[in-house]
C-alpha cells in the first residue's frame, strides 16, 4: 500500500491535469449548491424577520372569534307574530295612549294617536305581527321581558370545551356606538362645518370628509389585544378626565398629522420618512371633536333651514319671518345654536314649555347638550381602510412581494379601540357615556355587546377546535353542521398561515435540495468518470508495478473529496455573497414595507435577508461532498475491475 503523502501527490497532479475540466466543474457545482446556500440564508433571514415583527403584535398568535350560532328565520318570524305577544303589545299601547291623552289634556297640548305609530302592524296575508321599529319602544321591551331568563351568552361552557382542545386563555372586547340621532362632528381646520342634512348635493359634499372617530363601531378592548400596540407611557395620557385615550388605525393617523397618502410606487426612503414622521408627532397627538346630542342637531338643522327659507323669500313682501329665530354658533366653540329673535306670545312660550314636559314624561330628550370630547392618541394599530370595488380590483393588479408580505403580517380587526385598561382608570365615565351607549335589538335572542375570544398555543389546536365546533350559516341562516355550538374563524393576524407557509417552504426546500444534489451528482459523475477513462493506461501502469485495487481507490477518492470541497468553499463564496447582494438591494424596502404596513411604531425591527442556520448550512455542504462521494462509485468500481493488461493493449 502507498503512502498517503504519495496519495495527495496522484491527486494534484490529475486536478492539474485536466484544469478547464476541473474548473467547469468546480463552477458549476458550486453555483448549485451556492444558489441553496444563498436561498438558506435569505430565506432564514427572513423568516427570523418576519418572527420578530410577530412579536410585536398578534400575528405570533392563535387567536380565535367565538359567537353564537344564530336562530333560524322561521323561530324569529314565530317570535314576532306570536299571539300572546301581539296582544300584550296592544294592550301597553293602549294604556300608553290613555296616559298621553291624559297628559296632553292636562298641559292643554294636541295629541292624537293617529299620529303615534303603534308597536304592531298588518302583514301582506293579513295577519298581525309585532313591529320593529317602534318608536316607543313597547317591542324591544316585550321582547326583553321575554329573552331575560336566558344568557346571552354560556361562557362557562366555552371556557371548559375550549379547555379540551389546549385553550391558554379567553377573553372578550365590548362594542359600543354614539346615542341615536346624536353627530360626533370632527373640526377642519379648528372649524365645525355645519350642512342641512336634508340636502342630498350638501350632504355629497360633505361626504368625503373622514371622521377620526368612527362613532358606529367604538370597541373597548382587553389588554390582550393593545398590549403591543400601546405607545410608551400611554404616550403621556393620564386619568385626569380631560381626555379620552384611543388607538387608532395608521392612515387615520396620517389623516389627522395632514399627511398625504403614500402611493403604491413610493419608495423605501419616503416609507421610512413617513413612519419618522409618525413617530416623531404620535406621542403628541390629541383632538378635538364637537358633541351634540339629538335636540342640539336638530337645532341646527332648523337655523340652516330657516337662513335657507328666508333667504329664498328675501323678495317676497308677504313672507313673514318665524317668530323664532337662531343663529348658528360659533363654529370654533362647539355651542348650541343661540336665540336671535324671539316674538312669541305667552301662550306661545307656554305651549313650548309644555311640549317639553309632555316630551320629557315619554322619553324624548329635550335639553340641547353640546360639548367638545378631547380624545388623547395613545397607541396606533395597521392601516384599515375600506376600498370600493374598483379600488380592490386595481390593488389586486398591482399587488407586489411587498403587498404580499405587508398583508401577511398585518394585524386585522383592532382598528379603532379604546384600552380597557386605561379606560378604567377614568373618573368620569359618566361624561362618555353618550358615546359608549349599546341598545340590544333582541331580534335574534337575548343578546350583549361582547365579542368572545379563545387564544390557543399552536395553530393546529385553533384549527381543530374550528373544524369540530363551528358550523358555517347558510343562505336560510342555519348553521350546518347542526350540532356544533359556535361561529368560529382564527382572528386579528395570518398566524395559521405563516406557519403553513414556513412548513411548505421547508417541505419544498428539501425537494430542491435532492434536485440539486441529483444534478450535481451528475455532472460530477459525467467529469469523474472521463476523468477515469482517461485514466485507464495510468491506472493499468500503477497496477503492473505493484499498486494494489486499494491504493488506486483512494487516489481517485482524495481527488474527489478535494474537488467536493473546492466546490463547497466556492459555493460558500457565492451562496454569502448572493445573499449580501440580496440584503442590500431589497432588505431596506421591505423593512419599510413591513414595518409601514404593519404599523410598527418601534423602529427596532427591520427585515434581514442574511440569517445563519449552521445545521442547513452544514447539511447543505455535507450534501455537497457526499454527492462528489457518491458520483465516483460506480466509474471507480467499473474501472478497478478492469483487467490492467487489457486497459494497456486498448491504449
Amino acid at each position: 500500500m502507498i503512502k498517503l503523502t504519495d496519495v495527495g501527490v496522484l491527486a494534484f497532479t490529475k486536478l492539474r491535469a485536466r484544469k478547464l475540466r476541473t474548473f467547469l466543474t468546480v463552477l458549476l457545482a458550486s453555483m448549485l449548491f451556492g444558489v441553496l446556500i444563498a436561498a438558506s440564508l435569505v430565506t432564514h433571514g427572513l423568516f427570523q424577520s418576519i418572527d420578530s415583527f410577530r412579536k410585536e403584535g398578534l400575528t405570533s398568535r392563535y387567536i380565535v372569534s367565538v359567537l353564537n350560532t344564530p336562530p333560524s328565520a322561521d323561530e324569529f318570524y314565530k317570535t314576532i307574530r306570536d299571539p300572546g305577544l301581539v296582544a300584550k303589545a296592544k294592550k301597553r299601547y293602549e294604556s300608553l295612549v290613555t296616559q298621553k291623552t291624559t297628559e296632553a289634556k292636562r298641559l292643554g297640548l294636541e295629541y292624537s294617536h293617529v299620529n303615534d305609530r303603534p308597536p304592531y302592524t298588518q302583514t301582506s296575508d293579513g295577519s298581525t305581527q309585532l313591529s320593529i321599529n317602534d318608536p316607543n319602544g313597547i317591542t324591544l321591551q316585550l321582547l326583553k321581558e321575554k329573552y331575560s331568563s336566558t344568557p346571552a351568552f354560556d361562557e362557562a361552557k366555552l371556557s371548559q370545551l375550549a379547555k379540551q382542545y389546549g385553550a391558554i386563555k379567553t377573553f372578550t372586547e365590548e362594542s359600543y356606538a354614539i346615542k341615536k340621532r346624536s353627530s360626533l362632528s370632527p373640526l377642519i381646520d379648528g372649524k365645525e362645518v355645519f350642512h342641512d342634512s336634508s340636502n342630498e348635493a350638501e350632504v355629497n359634499t360633505h361626504y368625503d370628509v373622514k371622521p377620526p372617530i368612527n362613532t358606529s363601531g367604538i370597541t373597548l378592548a382587553p389588554p390582550e389585544t393593545t398590549k403591543g400596540i400601546v405607545l410608551p407611557d400611554n404616550a403621556g395620557w393620564r386619568p385626569d378626565g380631560s381626555s379620552l385615550p384611543v388607538i387608532l388605525p395608521q392612515n387615520v393617523i396620517e389623516q389627522l398629522l395632514k399627511l398625504e397618502k403614500l402611493p403604491a410606487s413610493a419608495s423605501a426612503a419616503e416609507k421610512f420618512e413617513r413612519l419618522k414622521i409618525i413617530r416623531d408627532n404620535i406621542a403628541k397627538l390629541s383632538f378635538k371633536m364637537c358633541y351634540r346630542n339629538s335636540v342640539s342637531q336638530s337645532l341646527i338643522q332648523k337655523t340652516l333651514q330657516q337662513k335657507k327659507e328666508i333667504a329664498a323669500n328675501q323678495n317676497n313682501k308677504n313672507y313673514q319671518k318665524p317668530s323664532l329665530l337662531y343663529a348658528l354658533p360659533d363654529p370654533t366653540k362647539c355651542e348650541n345654536a343661540a336665540i336671535t329673535h324671539d316674538t312669541r306670545t305667552a301662550e306661545e312660550k307656554k305651549q313650548e314649555v309644555n311640549q317639553r314636559l309632555f316630551d320629557a314624561k315619554f322619553g324624548k330628550e329635550t335639553v340641547a347638550i353640546s360639548k367638545f370630547i378631547t380624545f388623547k392618541v395613545v397607541g396606533m394599530s395597521p392601516s384599515s381602510e375600506v376600498l370600493n370595488p374598483e379600488q380592490e380590483q386595481q390593488r389586486e393588479k398591482s399587488r407586489t412581494t411587498n403587498d404580499i408580505l405587508a398583508e401577511m403580517l398585518r394585524t386585522e380587526g383592532i382598528g379603532q379601540a379604546i384600552p380597557r385598561t386605561l379606560y378604567n382608570q377614568l373618573p368620569n365615565k359618566t361624561d362618555y357615556a353618550d358615546l359608549l351607549t349599546y341598545e340590544p335589538l333582541y331580534l335574534m335572542g337575548n343578546e350583549d355587546n361582547k365579542r368572545r375570544f379563545v387564544e390557543f398555543a399552536n395553530a393546529s389546536d385553533a384549527q381543530r377546535f374550528i373544524d369540530e365546533q363551528s358550523c358555517t350559516v347558510q343562505y336560510d341562516n342555519s348553521c350546518k353542521p347542526i350540532g356544533h355550538p359556535y361561529q368560529a374563524s382564527l382572528a386579528f393576524s395570518n398566524s395559521a398561515a405563516l406557519d403553513d407557509m414556513q412548513a411548505i417552504f421547508k417541505q419544498w426546500s428539501i425537494y430542491i435540495m435532492v434536485g440539486v444534489m441529483i444534478l450535481a451528482a451528475f455532472i460530477m459523475w459525467v467529469t469523474v468518470g472521463r476523468t477515469i477513462v482517461d485514466g485507464r493506461h495510468e491506472t493499468a501502469v500503477f497496477r503492473a508495478i505493484g499498486f494494489k485495487r486499494i491504493d488506486i481507490v483512494l487516489v481517485y477518492v482524495l481527488y474527489v473529496v478535494i474537488l467536493s470541497a473546492s466546490a463547497a468553499l466556492f459555493a460558500s463564496i457565492i451562496g454569502f455573497i448572493g445573499a449580501y447582494v440580496l440584503d442590500s438591494q431589497f432588505a431596506p424596502q421591505l423593512t419599510a414595507q413591513a414595518q409601514y404596513g404593519f404599523g410598527i411604531i418601534s423602529s427596532s425591527n427591520k427585515i434581514h435577508l442574511v440569517g445563519v442556520d449552521l445545521r442547513q448550512l452544514c447539511l447543505i455542504l455535507g450534501a455537497c461532498i457526499i454527492t462528489g462521494l457518491l458520483s465516483v462509485v460506480l466509474p471507480l468500481m467499473r474501472n478497478v475491475r478492469r483487467s490492467p493488461i487489457r486497459d494497456m493493449r486498448e491504449s
